[in-house]
């Protein structure tokens, strides 16, 4: 109950609302921003509605980190297109507003030391924290690629000396992880700067299970109504499913009187029902009902016993990599993320099994495994390449393991 004085009315969170002399009101905020705009030239102020009377912003002048508000009699001659009900509701939302902003700002100040491992998330997750709490999602994914890239160098750097018969100063499967890490800095700096979205890593792929899935809105199925004329005593319901459980033996409840069906029709994909108002005779008629009927409910994915298991998930995954850019583009909505980060997966492991083996096979008196490496290497940078612009890009191996895990993919998108 809001607490009103002789002399104004307080609404809380430092907001006091002053009538003045005449027609004009003061309302003076000096902790919360109303975010309302003073009268200028031909434009009007904001329209503010207090105690059922409208009024016009003409005047703000600083006060503290909010504003003193002048306002006078709105002129009845204007048209409101908006107007603000000053009222203690109102305030207490704006209150909480504010609130919420500085929560996250405070947020964003003592994560900034943590970018470069947010960055690292996957895409679905830094939308969701950046929906949460503000992150900057693009900026967490700039620093943590530019610290792939970094990284990266490093494992470059040992690769090439050891290539050119240098002293190694770490081991080599971390020095070819380094290369992977460069590539991966390397492609998600692009995305990034092509569109602003987020780019997870690999590095992040454990935190897979932690993204919030999007799930989508159930259909509307309950009927609308399309006209009501109680002069004529009808009712026409239309409804985007067929009501089997509609017919002439029952008479449906609507506002106070029953109404019996006595005409269908089908128009597009939606159907429609004209009813009659009837007098309930002997009160045993069957009440029809306006609510779906249970077996027209949309049932839900999260029930469906047949989903994948998490090891299942991983081994698709895996196969998936290797597998021709259409199926990575139905498998990567499953998983909810890019499907050019299943290409950048499958070529780095291809570019690194490759390179490892051929320091073992170079030289030997087996010129096939030889050019087996040679492939990989070459197949393993041109798909990064076409992961660099954004094309997700498959393997030849990817043809061997497609019929092991086709049927696991989820339908084409329409």
């Amino acid at each position: 109950m809001c607490m009103t004085l002789e002399h104004g009315e307080d609404l809380r969170h430092g907001v006091y609302v002053s009538p003045g002399l005449g027609s004009e009101l003061t309302v003076t905020s000096p902790r919360l921003d109303l975010g309302w705009r003073a009268a200028e030239g031909q434009a009007p102020g904001t329209a503010v509605l207090w105690r059922e009377h409208s009024y016009e912003v003409v005047g703000r002048a600083e006060v503290g980190r909010g504003a003193r508000w002048t306002l006078r009699r709105w002129d009845e001659a204007s048209a409101m297109r908006g107007v603000f009900k000053l009222e203690r509701s109102s305030v207490k939302e704006i209150a909480d507003q504010a609130a919420a902003e500085a929560r996250g700002a405070r947020t964003r100040k003592s994560t900034v030391l943590l970018l470069p491992l947010l960055g690292l998330a996957p895409a679905g997750l830094q939308k969701h924290w950046a929906d949460g709490w503000g992150l900057n999602a693009e900026r967490a994914t700039q620093i943590s690629a530019i610290c792939e890239i970094l990284v990266g160098s490093v494992g470059i750097i040992q690769v090439a000396a050891s290539a050119f018969g240098g002293e190694t100063f770490m081991p080599t499967w971390l020095a070819y992880l380094g290369v992977v890490l460069f590539a991966s800095g390397c492609v998600r700096l692009a995305l990034v700067a092509a569109d602003g979205e987020p780019v997870g890593s690999f590095l992040g792929i454990a935190l897979l299970p932690m993204t919030p899935k999007l799930v989508p809105a159930a259909p509307e199925i309950a009927p609308s109504v399309r006209s009501f004329d109680t002069v004529a005593e009808t009712l026409v319901l239309e409804s985007p499913v067929h009501r089997r459980d509609w017919d002439r033996d029952g008479v449906l409840p609507f506002r106070g009187d029953f109404y019996r069906l006595e005409q269908t029709e089908q128009e597009g994909r939606s159907w429609v029902y004209h009813f009659v108002r009837v007098d309930r005779e002997d009160g045993k008629e069957r009440i029809l009902r306006l609510a779906p009927p249970l077996s027209s409910k949309v049932s839900s994915q999260a029930a469906d016993p047949d989903a994948p298991s998490f090891l299942r998930t991983m081994l698709i995954t895996a196969a998936v990599t290797l597998g021709p850019a259409s199926d990575q583009q139905r498998w990567s909505t499953e998983l909810n993320v890019r499907a050019v980060w299943l290409t950048v997966m499958g070529a780095g492991a291809e570019l690194v099994g490759g390179v490892v083996n051929l320091g073992h096979d170079f030289g030997s008196a087996q010129p096939l495994l030889v050019l087996l490496d040679f492939f990989l290497v070459g197949e393993g940078l041109l798909r990064l390449g076409s992961a660099f612009i954004g094309r997700p890009m498959g393997s030849v191996f990817g043809w061997i393991l497609r019929p092991l895990y086709r049927r696991w993919l989820p339908s084409k998108p329409s």
